[in-house]
């Protein structure tokens, strides 16, 4: 098992996809015949058939979609994917014009030839549909962001002919570097992919640390005009639609998105602002010692001390199935089942997509997971994470299609639970001292890079689109990245002028702005979670449980409230920051 390709046949074969392609068109078509007969006294019957048949379009258009993605994804050379990618985006449009007026119908928007759709009739139609009322519910009360039906198709065709092209050729752009790795004394080589190139971040050797950023950055630099013409065509675009729809800001749009309020979001956000301290102790701890002054950029991620053991991909599976079979058999065995049936692509090549995903393609289909598998220990908390991803939509696909995916906020939670599991097993396993310390400074620097990076990667994004707004260049826009990372680091990390061009190799600013917030509202959620977990033991895991089969059919606020969370507490997102305070002491009294 030291090497997995997926098996991407479960999802639709391509001997098939062309059929499948005709039988999902000819349903769009359909949608005019249903808008027809669609109006405020329909029985509650008709109402589900409407649904049903929507869910059907809807999976076939995942299918469609899920396969050349993938494809691509694997092999991003690969013409056939990009060929049918391109065809589905067609398929795409048609899908979204036809729907449209139906969607806007049942906002309550008033719709040429139809009778406006009243909340009473609204009320009753939506309860007939048990698993899709909250999300009818939520998208009628949002409905003052939509536009009308012309300027909805508009944004449609904007959408997939001109704004993700542009990320698409920001990302073709990217495949295409090669890093020139020359450290300082050692053998200098041409390393074709950025899983390679990220791994030396983690070397033992100072030199291999400083020449793999400086390879990497490189890179950026040489082509820093392109992606800030890429990243500034996003932002524009993203506000030029948030205005339209009346959002109140840029990040509201996210927000609307994700099911949380502004304020919520906020108060996460000053919450982990206010604790930068812990990690700032915690770098200054780690350079005493490495036996430094200060630490570097370049030593984020080092290794306190020599880290021999390799795990190969098997070893892997085992260890994590092991941990998650201690917290509980069922979560085991659905990662188990997207192991065993082979929806895992493991290992790194010169023409695969960089870093991991999981994808959730229809509640029958089990989830399909990317890695870039190395051997090295956070390959196999990687391996943890997007296995809970898809041991996530596995306990949630009892929902249908729209309904299956939680929220944003609430979609790291079985993700960020998998890597905490893992670790907890194997630091209560380990009784070497030194090989403890490396644990949780390890720990400690993933915490960092998840809740205080990805907190002020969004506090970044909040500043350059409104500076880009007002209009801006690239340098200044550099600049702003490297004062928000000295910011983070403030007096206990030397950083070097380099590190302005990190901002182009985030993606999540590019590909879904705003997104990063998620990485630490989970990480925070999944700890308080954890840390009652281990309170109240095997009872409370069925909440746990509840939480991930909800999915999106229920209000993410009402979700953590059954479990006694309030997600716009200052007070409930600092007990989280509890647990990372005793993994420092610990680490200092080792």
């Amino acid at each position: 098992m030291n090497n997995t390709n997926w098996n991407l046949d479960d999802i639709v074969k391509l001997d098939d996809f062309e059929t499948l392609y005709k039988i999902t068109e000819k349903q769009i078509l359909d949608y005019a015949n249903i808008f027809e007969k669609l109006n405020p006294n329909m029985t509650e019957q008709e109402f589900v058939d409407y649904t049903k048949f929507h869910e059907e379009v809807v999976e076939n258009l995942h299918k469609l979609g899920s396969r050349p993605a993938l494809m691509e994804a694997a092999d991003q050379k690969d013409s056939l994917a990009l060929k049918l990618k391109n065809q589905v985006k067609d398929l795409e449009i048609k899908f979204s014009e036809a729907v449209q007026p139906i969607s806007l119908w049942l906002k309550g928007k008033e719709v040429q030839g139809k009778e406006v759709l009243d909340d009473d009739n609204a009320k009753r139609l939506f309860a007939s549909t048990p698993d899709l009322e909250y999300v009818y519910n939520y998208s009628r009360m949002m409905g003052k962001y939509s536009l009308d039906e012309k300027s909805e198709n508009i944004m449609t065709a904007k959408d997939a002919n001109g704004v993700r092209v542009i990320t698409d050729l920001r990302d073709m752009i990217e495949t295409e570097f090669e890093y020139d790795f020359k450290p300082e004394g050692g053998e200098r080589k041409i390393i074709k992919n950025n899983a390679e190139i990220s791994s030396y971040a983690y070397s033992t050797n100072p030199a291999e640390r400083k020449a793999a950023f400086e390879a990497r950055f490189e890179q950026y630099e040489k082509n820093i005009d392109k992606f800030f013409v890429a990243y500034q065509a996003v932002v524009r675009d993203w506000n030029y639609e948030a205005k339209a729809r009346g959002f109140e800001s840029s990040i509201a749009v996210r927000n609307v998105a994700n099911h949380v309020d502004d304020n919520s979001i906020s108060t996460l956000i000053e919450v982990c602002s206010n604790n930068i301290g812990i990690f700032q102790d915690y770098f200054k701890f780690k350079a005493k010692e490495m036996g430094l002054q200060k630490l570097t950029r370049f030593d984020l991620y080092a290794p306190l001390g020599e880290v021999n053991e390799e795990y190969d991909y098997e070893k892997a599976i085992k260890l994590v199935d092991e941990s998650f079979r201690g917290f509980s058999n069922a979560f085991a065995d659905n990662a188990q089942k997207i192991i065993q049936e082979n929806h895992i692509d493991s290992h790194p090549t010169d023409t695969k997509r960089g870093g991991a995903f999981c994808m959730t393609v229809t509640p029958v289909i089990t989830p399909y997971v990317l890695l870039n598998y190395t051997g090295k220990m956070r390959d196999v908390s990687t391996l943890a994470h997007e296995l809970g991803h898809g041991v996530h939509s596995l306990y949630a696909n009892k929902n249908s299609i729209s309904t299956q995916h939680a929220t944003l906020p609430l979609a790291e939670t079985a993700s960020t639970l998998g890597e905490m599991i893992l670790f907890e097993k194997i630091l209560s396993e380990t009784k070497d001292a030194n090989t403890k310390k490396q644990l949780l400074s390890d720990k400690l620097a993933d915490s960092y890079a998840t809740v205080c990076r990805q907190n002020f990667i969004v506090k970044f994004e909040i500043a350059a689109h409104e500076a880009i707004q007002k209009g801006i260049e690239e340098s200044e826009l550099s600049q702003m990245w490297l004062d928000n990372i000295k910011e983070q680091f403030g007096d206990s990390v030397e950083v070097d002028g380099m590190f302005r061009y990190e901002w182009a190799y985030i993606p999540h600013i590019i590909h879904t702005p705003f997104y990063c917030y998620a990485y630490n509202f989970g990480e925070l959620l999944s700890m308080a979670l954890f840390a009652k977990y281990k309170q109240e033991g095997e009872s409370f895991v069925p909440k746990i449980e509840a939480i991930l089969a909800a999915g999106g059919s229920q209000d993410p606020k009402q979700v953590l409230a059954n479990v006694g969370i309030d997600m716009g507490s200052a007070d409930f997102w600092q007990g989280s920051f509890e647990l990372i305070k005793a993994w420092q002491k610990e680490l200092e009294t080792l």
